[in-house]
């Protein structure tokens, strides 16, 4: 059975065209020079609820996942109406600078020890993230993407990474989706604030 380059399992065929897939689709939204990196921990199972993905229409998507479309969205300041296509506005957050991209690249209902393959993957990731990507600011986004925080500070990339009170920014629907307002501010308002101080 082959490897995952993604996630380093022991796999078949079909798990590695997944994850060839989800490559393709959001190498044609990367932007030249990556302003803002989002860094979560793994994609989603489902492959319509990629972020990178572009539906016929944004009901293929979960209910979570265009939650967390519109948050992202609203972090790079990007307006969504009823009739906005994801396609114009995946190309928004490009042109805007702003990329997503994961520790691991494998959904980790594919992990047999989620945590450990994060841990085992983030230095690949570190190295991806100074020799492909070299973006302006990092911005962890998901609790699994703690780990990552004292290794970006170790290779001098502390004043990059862009945080929510020393840690990873995390979606209050995540937590708890029934008590949001009781949470705090939605994810995207949270990045966006942080990110307006920046120069």
């Amino acid at each position: 059975m082959p490897v995952c380059e993604g996630c380093g399992i022991r796999t078949d065929e079909e798990h590695i065209k997944r994850r060839t897939e989800r490559l393709e689709l959001s190498g044609g939204f990367r932007p030249v020079r990556i302003k803002v990196l989002l860094i979560d921990g793994a994609p989603p199972s489902r492959a319509e609820d990629y972020f990178y993905r572009v539906g016929r229409d944004r009901s293929q998507r979960s209910l979570d996942a265009r939650r967390y479309f519109f948050e992202l969205m609203n972090a790079a300041s990007i307006p969504i109406s009823a009739d906005s296509q994801d396609a114009a506005l995946l190309a928004e957050f490009q042109r805007k600078g702003f990329f997503l991209t994961y520790a691991v690249e494998c959904p980790f209902e594919e992990q047999d020890d989620p945590q450990a393959a994060l841990r085992r993957l983030a230095p690949t990731l570190l190295k991806r993230v100074q020799s492909v990507y070299d973006p302006a600011y990092v911005v962890p986004i998901s609790k699994p993407t703690t780990d990552l925080l004292r290794l970006f500070g170790m290779i001098g990339w502390g004043d990059r990474l862009v945080l929510d009170n020393g840690l990873p920014f995390i979606d209050p629907y995540v937590a708890n989706p029934r008590h949001h307002a009781a949470i705090g501010t939605a994810l995207g308002d949270r990045i966006k604030k942080a990110l307006a101080y920046l120069p």
